[in-house]
């Protein structure tokens, strides 16, 4: 698992694309016109869910998320509901 210390806000889109397959967990600074996060502060990554959850059920940050950067679904996948 891999904290940050520094205060970087960035694109939500870069810190997707230089954790592949990880779960982020980021302080939302700014929304796009439709709500989505855009920019954000990274606090955490990780490949283990339960690590990033753990980090982010202890935060104090006000507006924040916990996102997967790879398939949710398997490609190829059918998902009956």
């Amino acid at each position: 698992m891999t904290k940050q210390t520094d205060n970087n806000i960035e694109l939500v889109s870069d810190m997707v694309s230089r954790y592949p397959d990880e779960w982020i967990f980021f302080e939302v600074v700014e929304d796009d016109e439709y709500g989505h996060p855009h920019k954000g502060r990274l606090i955490a990554h990780d490949t283990d869910r339960a690590k990033i959850q753990e980090i982010a059920v202890q935060s104090d940050v006000y507006h924040a998320a916990v996102w997967y950067t790879g398939e949710l679904v398997p490609e190829g996948s059918i998902i009956l509901l």
